[in-house]
């Protein structure tokens, strides 16, 4: 891990395809770590261990056309625009991260609880990074690992649970079908003014909300109702009510 630069007051919000988008609100620009020019950064390496999750991609492309995906995909699209309007940035700055995004990224924080509960590493510790490239070059997946400058990171903890990945999906979807907050978590509208939560649909501390550390995306972007369904929303769920 490599230190470049730092910020104040406000982190600098990452654009979809990973670059920083600088341009906020209060104009939040990120600081070289040196006045002077310099041809090194400090960094430290990482050890660790993880797990890799590949999802088709005919399966979700095929996911995405069903009408009850995209009638629920238009309430959260519609919802950025207004997450943009309150991070100062304009409509070409950002854009809405897709559903296959929302999907992966809540199965992911499904799964980081989970895996928390056997791996023998606290869920803080567990993190993620969500890949879905939709178009001619698509692939999707999700890599959860963890990483330390010491030894902690390579306890085998959560490679083993590689052998028992179908049960560890299994119990993620069940914990997602019901939240302790339901039916008012299930019921959110990402669009609702009010809340100003635009960002998460079917999402909250008793399901989908971690450790921000963990997250690539510091919680947001979040709908259990794009992977099982709610007790709200039944047509979006990516996996059906019951597994085969």
């Amino acid at each position: 891990m490599a230190l470049i630069g730092f910020t104040r007051l406000e982190p600098i919000v990452k654009g979809v395809d990973g670059d920083p988008i600088d341009q906020l609100d209060i104009g939040t620009k990120r600081a070289d770590i040196n006045s002077k020019e310099l041809d090194w950064v400090p960094a430290i390496e990482n050890f660790g261990e993880g797990i890799f999750l590949g999802v088709s991609a005919t399966a979700l492309e095929e996911w995405r056309q069903r009408d009850g995906v995209q009638q629920h995909s238009s309430k959260h699209r519609e919802a950025c625009k207004l997450w943009s309007r309150d991070h100062g940035l304009k409509a070409n700055e950002y854009e809405w991260p897709g559903d296959a995004y929302l999907m992966l990224h809540s199965l992911s924080h499904l799964l980081i609880t989970t895996a928390a509960l056997e791996c023998g590493y606290g869920a803080s510790a567990i993190k993620e990074r969500i890949y879905s490239f939709p178009g001619e070059d698509q692939g999707y997946g999700i890599l959860l690992y963890t990483s330390g400058s010491g030894s902690e990171g390579t306890l085998g903890g959560l490679v083993s649970l590689a052998d028992r990945i179908e049960q560890l999906v299994a119990d993620a979807l069940e914990q997602g079908r019901l939240c302790s907050n339901d039916p008012f978590c299930s019921m959110h509208d990402p669009e609702n003014g009010l809340e100003k939560r635009y960002s998460h649909g079917a999402a909250c501390h008793g399901c989908l909300l971690i450790a921000e550390t963990s997250c690539e995306q510091r919680n947001q972007f979040l709908d259990r109702a794009f992977v099982v369904p709610t007790l709200d929303v039944s047509e979006a769920a990516f996996f059906p009510a019951q597994l085969p």
